[in-house]
């Protein structure tokens, strides 16, 4: 396996911030981590957001809008513990809105939707050390 071995690079999760070393293989596979394409972040300072209309997501209404300036262009990679995390809590918010539907807009101390999702963003939290 080892002749098969491109290169080995070195990125950075996005979402953690920890470096990952990726084996690149000759068949375009890779090993450690995982790519999501290239991102464009806005550059501050550079140009603002042009409003372009509103829209209706969900009920509510959006406005869309365009950045005019500058972009910075990033590779999207994530660690493999922060991708596992983030399909666990998809997982889990899967199964919640499966068996308690959709989140509440108001929160009811007495609706077991709303205390059922309560408890997923304990949760969360808990994982993700904010508690």
């Amino acid at each position: 396996m080892t002749k098969n071995i491109i290169k080995k690079i070195k990125r950075k999760c996005l979402v953690c911030g920890k470096k990952i070393s990726v084996t690149v293989y000759r068949d375009r596979r890779y090993r450690n981590g995982h790519y999501f394409g290239v991102v464009a972040f806005p550059i501050n300072g550079s140009g603002e957001y042009k409003r372009l209309r509103t829209s209706r997501l969900a009920g509510k209404r959006i406005t869309i809008a365009k950045w005019t300036g500058k972009e910075r262009k990033v590779e999207y990679w994530e660690c493999d513990a922060c991708y596992n995390e983030s399909a666990h809590e998809s997982w889990l918010e899967a199964m919640l809105e499966d068996l308690y539907g959709r989140r509440c807009p108001d929160y009811e101390s007495e609706c077991g939707c709303c205390h059922a999702w309560s408890v997923y963003d304990a949760i969360i939290n808990k994982n993700r050390g904010r508690l």
